[in-house]
């Protein structure tokens, strides 16, 4: 690749420390790339990349996916260099091979290391692969590389100890108590040791273990990380211990671990299922004054708390908030106010709520199909109930136009509200959409469109007539 391709100077003597800064402030990786590439036709004869360039080079590439250049690198400074590659780049390849959902792979080029690239087998990179199976769900992989582990003499780490104790609490069963005695066995188990077995136990159910965890990292004065502290805090609410979240929540405060969104959005959770909607509006509050901002789920969270307390007002502020903060509202939390505006007999402001939710653009998908359904079958229920027919029309046209199926019930009291009105026409019509739409009219729908035939002067004289002369004859 010429130097041409890229708008830069190259100077009279180029150093490999000028073009490792280049590489590392370029964010593109391609262009980064093209800057490595072009050095070197830029001075055939006289430079060299030197190891860290080569290391943060390939490292960028596995990053990004781009696994066989990154390769072709590093097997390039073991050629070039007359050196083994670099340890961390190598490892970065494991790690992103990793994310990228490649365990078997990863675990090949492990395999690979002293040959192919002069990298002794080391605790990192035994954590590292073990770090990779555990997480892609390889768990009789990562034990018997475990047990390779100590066979060959490499001494586990506290790190590793943490990815075995991780492989243990994920895979359920009696091995949470395997976790236990692994964890046990570490001299100096830190922060990551105790807060995954604390996550274990909790997933485990055994709340009463991870307290006992949790005060004995108080006692050893190890701080638990805003990781730890967020786990705890999420099972405590999660088993309606209110006040003992609340409590390590404030400990956080005491101790200097800010807390962060997921810590809070637990938290607000827990309240609202708790029937403490109002609680968990203050800890909004907090939040803003903190400036860490609410994401979806705290969002939903506290409105629907709000609407099944039916504090309506509220949870409508809190919509408009999210709206405000650039936020935009799901069908999900339309359909929490729309349900809970028609449950407090807010009928009219629940259809406007679904206009305001159509002209967004949200339409229904496989997912919130029957969400759909539900909302707008509750407002036309709704509406029918408050005789607001003509509202209740214009929301069943637009179910029509956008295919969401009518329920049996819904156009039971269209046709009957119709008919009321004396607007047997209407009503007559919507009875022939309902058979349309595969949906066979029961006795009382039947009764009440017949019925309104029948109230009509015309049609009563007609029959009294008719019966008149078959009595006649």
């Amino acid at each position: 690749m010429s130097s041409k391709s890229l708008p830069i100077r190259w100077p009279k003597q180029l150093t490999a420390a000028h073009v490792y800064r280049l590489i590392r402030a370029e964010p593109n990786i391609h262009k980064a790339l093209l800057l490595f590439d072009s050095a070197t036709a830029e001075y055939p004869n006289g430079f060299r990349h030197d190891l860290p360039t080569l290391t943060l080079i390939s490292s960028r590439l596995a990053s990004s996916g781009l696994f066989s250049r990154a390769l072709s690198l590093l097997s390039r400074a073991s050629a070039d260099l007359g050196l083994p590659a670099s340890e961390p780049a190598f490892l970065s390849l494991i790690r992103a091979l990793g994310r990228a959902h490649r365990p078997l792979d990863a675990l090949r080029l492990f395999r690979s290391a002293p040959s192919s690239f002069q990298i002794p087998h080391s605790s990192r990179s035994y954590t590292a692969i073990l770090a990779v199976l555990v997480a892609n769900d390889r768990l009789p992989l990562a034990r018997s590389l475990f047990d390779e582990m100590r066979q060959n003499g490499i001494p586990p780490t506290v790190a590793t100890y943490n990815v075995l104790i991780k492989a243990l609490c994920v895979a359920g069963g009696g091995s949470i108590d395997a976790a236990l005695r692994v964890f046990r066995r570490i001299a100096t188990p830190d922060a990551c040791s105790y807060g995954t077995l604390i996550d274990g136990l909790c997933r485990h159910g055994r709340l009463d273990a991870a307290r006992e965890l949790f005060r004995e990292m108080g006692d050893k004065d190890i701080l638990p990380t805003v990781v730890t502290y967020t786990t705890f805090v999420h099972w405590l609410s999660h088993s309606g211990c209110l006040d003992e979240a609340m409590e390590v929540f404030g400990e956080m405060g005491r101790k200097g671990v800010a807390p962060n969104v997921v810590t809070y959005s637990s938290l607000v959770d827990g309240l609202c299922k708790g029937g403490q909607a109002m609680k968990a509006m203050e800890l909004l509050d907090r939040m803003a004054k903190e400036r860490c901002q609410p994401n979806a789920t705290t969002y939903s969270s506290v409105i629907d708390g709000l609407c099944k307390e039916g504090r309506m007002q509220e949870a409508m502020e809190i919509l408009d908030r999210m709206r405000l903060q650039g936020r935009k509202p799901d069908a999900g939390l339309y359909g929490k106010v729309i349900e809970g505006l028609c449950d407090s007999g807010r009928i009219q402001e629940a259809a406007n709520y679904l206009d305001e939710m159509i002209l967004s653009g949200i339409s229904p998908n496989r997912v919130t199909w029957s969400l759909h359904v539900r909302i707008h079958n509750t407002v036309v229920k709704g509406l029918c109930g408050k005789s607001e027919l003509n509202r209740a029309l214009q929301v069943y046209k637009s179910m029509q136009t956008r295919g969401i199926s009518t329920e049996l019930k819904t156009f039971h009291l269209l046709v009957e509200g119709l008919c009321k009105k004396s607007n047997i026409e209407k009503a007559a019509q919507v009875v022939y959409e309902m058979m349309a739409e595969r949906c066979v009219p029961d006795w009382d729908t039947w009764s009440t469109i017949v019925g309104g035939y029948w109230g009509r002067r015309k049609v009563r004289d007609a029959a009294d007539q008719m019966w008149n002369e078959l009595v006649a004859s």
